[in-house]
């Protein structure tokens, strides 16, 4: 199967254990064949607007390579994880974007 690069960026609850719910979102790429090729650090902030009666939360990306196939199942899957606000996955086309000047 050819893997493709792609992002998925996701608000997780303020009251959870942050690096239980990414864990678990690692595993559920990796269980689809997906390979991590790179994790941000969770940031604590304020959303635009409230999400579930939330106002803050913990914004998180990964950027990984996964068969498009294994990609509709991963978005899916992220349903069903109840401490999600809002998540997007998206298909990049460079790992990291040349800077401007």
């Amino acid at each position: 199967m050819n893997k493709q690069l792609y992002e998925i960026s996701f608000w997780i609850k303020l009251n959870v254990d942050v690096e239980k719910e990414i864990e678990k979102i690692i595993n559920l790429i990796q269980k689809n064949e997906g390979e991590i090729v790179y994790k941000d650090i969770p940031q604590k902030r304020e959303m635009a607007y409230p999400i579930n009666k939330e106002k803050l939360g913990y914004f998180y990306y990964i950027v990984f390579n996964a068969p498009k196939e294994k990609v509709e199942k991963i978005k899916k899957d992220l349903l069903f994880f109840k401490n999600i606000l809002r998540y997007l996955v998206v298909k990049r086309k460079v790992l990291f974007p040349k800077e401007k000047v």
